[in-house]
């Protein structure tokens, strides 16, 4: 082994156990390898991350009520127990000629918490006493369950086909949850079988290229059990089906394909994330020499397989959140071996042996790569803390980010020095006075710039500062949007007659959509239901109440690409065509479930006047399809409330609407729902997860400088990450929602980690002896290889999510990639100039 001179510490920790036990290494590599993949292979596969049902239905028939009548003795009576629940969060009722409908939501919280709660609703139901008559109070409390499969049974004898299709695929072991719609009761006994009765299914299916032709059908919605591989589960109930002998004439057709959808979303996710794997090895590239490159890129590999083996371990399945997590955190797991990698060349180029530069390098950089993955973990971890469905629907984003960056520590310490003792040979910085690499050309640029700021301390942060507050400027026009809409080939088509219509009536208006349904080339198939609403077939589309003057028709395109134009289309006829009811075509939308974007709750005096009121605003901004439930006796904890409910036109946003019409809407009694809503108790969340973040970045700082002082100069540069921020939504056109926010709440932590090892090595060059300004000067130029490679690693990596993510994505992503690079431009610069003009102020020593 080579000789240690006498410089080298007589301890490198595990850095040095495996630059000396490279065999052990080699094997350990081996083992990560295997386990990421056999991970891969395990780990359940979603589109989507699951939102915790914390929602049940109670439903309670007296055949002989009228509305009213139902709202007195039933509704009310049951409300009042239910307040008694202790983790009630909300009540919304409707009260209905013969039928109570009562939707009642609870707290998130443990499956097992949730689960006792509705045994304690059951106990609570029990003691009420209801007037003579009225059928017992039936809770649903997996209403929300989306089928994995949906199937259309077709043909004459389609009921006793989906009788046996639903018999036989209880022997799948994997199979839920079986339920049939559009299933005539035999007789009809109670007031369900009625309701029942007037539920009816038809299909409208394209054989290749041939027509559109409609047929009655039987709708099938199957369950897959928790835990089970989606792929494997499709494969065996489609083997199922397809070895049964069913009468001549039926046909069984797919109507609703989740296991397809996870494939497509997944496999979509995957490519992203090669191809920002590809991207992050080509910048590594091009700002390093090929051997520490490849370093990098066998660095990247091997951090993903401890990352996955953390998710199958935690059971984080993948799903667009997963997956999406993965391409964030690229840019980031390069940063510790870059930074290790940098520091052996630095040895290396210094005279030390390979066999001590290996994990010396590492060694001396250990509390900067360590406080560096602890603020890059602490500017996403705290997102974990989100409440109710947001938190669930985000909550796998920290985890996994989580997961990667202590990967990306623990390779960084360990592989990273085991590969660079066979590779590396040395590179020296950018402060070198002699260099052969292109971006030498940038740094006499660089040193010019810092110098002049240098000399004009008090300007530049004054100029850095005054540039923050102009892009604050933009802020007021950005579109406000909580959710985009999931980019599916599919979108919906909701029906409602006045109340009082018959079946017939509403069959009347679905044969006039079907027939115009039949006539557009972009539609593969379409089912619609009269009497009710389709089973659940994505996580927030809630099904339908049934009800004889309600319908809904799924349409299912050839294309995603083809649903906006077709609903822009459709909507233009049916709004010629349809003129007796309410007809909404609209597309499927991601993020919490809600009927309509603009929703405005009105209650107390007056109910009337204000809801015209409301109405006729929102009709003057620019509403579409502006109408209201006071057609329905509607309570929301308690109290008799009207909501009017609005769509935006087709491209526009819903939050532009609303700003023009609020102004005219009555003073009191409203309440804002929908949209505006969530997007409020986001932003409020958000700013208490941002607080515990910057705390804890400043707290992991002043640890490790052992200075508040020190640490403030490094916090005063966070707020600059902001001006790439604003500009990169505007310019992106990205809308200002959920996942900006998540972006702008994680971005401080990103920038100070990339920029932490700049004020590590100030501090080392000062302990050393080396005047301020020149040691600044001095840090600036060595570490600016390692902070331009980890930042355009980071951004570059982000590309192709923002470019193929989908618009999900395309906020979070402009919110990085633009904050990132004004930020360390100007951090750069101003990091500097602060710590001098802190010293010069005798703040910091």
């Amino acid at each position: 082994m080579d000789s240690s001179p006498a410089t080298a510490p007589s301890h490198g920790g595990i850095a040095r156990f495996f630059v000396e036990h490279r065999l052990f290494g080699w094997l350990a590599m081996i083992a990560v390898l295997v386990w990421g993949w056999l991970s891969f292979q395990s780990l359940p596969q979603q589109e989507d991350p699951t939102f915790p049902t914390h929602d049940a239905v109670l439903v309670t028939v007296h055949p002989e009520f009228t509305g009213a009548q139902i709202e007195q003795e039933v509704t009310a009576k049951l409300e009042a127990a239910l307040t008694q629940l202790p983790t009630l969060e909300k009540l919304q009722s409707q009260s209905k000629d013969n039928i109570s409908t009562i939707v009642i939501r609870l707290k998130t919280d443990r499956k097992e918490v949730i689960g006792q709660q509705w045994q304690k609703t059951r106990e609570l139901l029990q003691a009420v006493k209801l007037p003579e008559g009225c059928e017992q109070p039936r809770l649903e409390t997996d209403y929300q369950l989306p089928a994995t499969l949906l199937f259309a049974v077709l043909g004459d004898e389609a009921a006793a086909a989906a009788d046996v299709i639903e018999k036989e695929l209880k022997s799948v072991p994997s199979t839920g949850r079986i339920r049939q719609f559009g299933h005539a009761p035999e007789e009809i006994t109670s007031f369900e079988d009625m309701v029942a009765s007037s539920y009816s299914a038809r299909t409208l299916q394209r054989n290749n290229v041939g027509p559109l032709t409609p047929a009655a059908s039987v709708l099938v919605a199957v369950e897959m059990k928790a835990g089970n591989i989606i792929h494997d589960f499709k494969e065996a109930v489609l083997a199922k089906i397809g070895s049964l002998t069913l009468p001549d004439g039926i046909q069984v057709i797919t109507v609703s394909d989740q296991p397809a959808a996870t494939a497509h979303r997944i496999s979509e996710f995957l490519r992203c994330f090669i191809e920002a794997v590809i991207v992050v090895v080509l910048v590594a590239l091009l700002l390093m020499d090929w051997r520490t490159a490849f370093v990098v890129a066998v660095a990247i590999p091997l951090t993903i397989s401890m990352t996955l083996g953390g998710m199958a371990a935690l059971h984080v399945p993948l799903q667009q959140i997963s997956i999406a997590a993965l391409i964030i955190s690229l840019g980031m797991l390069v940063d510790d071996p870059v930074v290790a990698s940098d520091g052996i060349n630095r040895e290396l180029a210094d005279g030390q042996p390979r066999g001590i530069a290996a994990w010396l390098g590492p060694f001396k950089l250990r509390r900067a790569i360590f406080f560096g993955t602890i603020i890059n973990i602490v500017a996403f971890l705290p997102l974990a803390l989100l409440p109710g469905d947001m938190g669930a629907f985000i909550i796998s984003l920290p985890i996994v980010i989580t997961l990667a960056l202590v990967s990306s520590r623990i390779v960084s310490m360990t592989f990273i020095p085991l590969l660079g003792y066979y590779l590396l040979r040395g590179q020296k910085g950018f402060d070198a006075v002699t260099g052969s690499h292109p971006l030498h050309r940038l740094v006499p640029h660089y040193k010019t710039a810092l110098q002049l700021a240098l000399r004009h301390p008090l300007f530049t942060i004054i100029a850095a500062y005054g540039l923050l507050a102009a892009s604050a400027a933009l802020v007021p026009f950005f579109g406000k949007q909580f959710f985009p809409v999931a980019e599916r080939n599919q979108f919906l088509i909701d029906l409602q007659l006045p109340e009082g219509s018959t079946i017939e009536e509403t069959q009347k208006v679905t044969a006039q959509l079907s027939a115009h349904l039949q006539q557009e080339a972009a539609v593969q198939s379409a089912v619609i239901v009269s009497g009710g609403g389709m089973p659940m077939f994505y996580y927030n589309v809630l099904p339908r109440q049934p009800a004889a003057n309600v319908a809904q028709v799924l349409v299912n395109t050839r294309r995603a690409e083809d649903v906006p134009a077709l609903i822009v289309r459709l909507r233009e006829v049916f709004d010629r065509e349809i003129k007796q009811a309410l007809c909404l075509v609209k597309q499927i939308e991601q993020g919490p479930a809600l009927e309509t974007p603009i929703q405005i709750e009105i209650s107390g005096a007056d109910l009337q006047a204000k809801t015209a009121q409301v109405a006729d605003a929102l009709r003057t901004a620019g509403a579409y399809k502006v109408h209201d439930d006071s057609g329905i006796l509607t309570r929301i904890n308690q109290q008799r409330t009207v909501t009017v409910k609005a769509l935006a036109p087709f491209g526009v946003l819903a939050s532009g609407i609303l700003n023009r019409a609020r102004t005219a809407f009555p003073s009191a009694g409203i309440e804002f729902g929908g949209e505006e809503r969530e997007l409020r108790n986001s932003q409020r969340e958000m700013e208490r997860v941002l607080k515990i973040s910057l705390a804890l970045i400043a707290l992991a700082m002043v640890i490790q400088f052992r200075s508040v002082m020190k640490s403030l100069v490094v916090m005063l540069t966070v707020p600059l990450g902001l001006i790439g921020a604003f500009t990169g939504l505007a310019t992106t056109h990205a809308s200002f929602g959920f996942m900006a926010l998540i972006g702008i709440v994680s971005l401080a932590g990103v920038i100070v980690s990339h920029i932490i090892v700049l004020s590590d090595f100030i501090e080392e060059e000062r302990a050393a002896g080396v005047p301020l300004e020149s040691a600044l000067m001095h840090a600036a130029l060595v570490r600016l290889r390692a902070v331009l490679a980890t930042v355009f690693a980071t951004v570059c990596g982000l590309i192709p999510l923002a470019v193929t993510g989908g618009e999900l994505w395309r906020p979070l992503t402009a919110v990085h990639i633009f904050g990132l690079l004004f930020g360390t431009v100007l951090t750069l610069l101003l990091l500097p100039v602060l710590y001098f003009q802190f010293a010069k102020w005798k703040w910091i020593k």
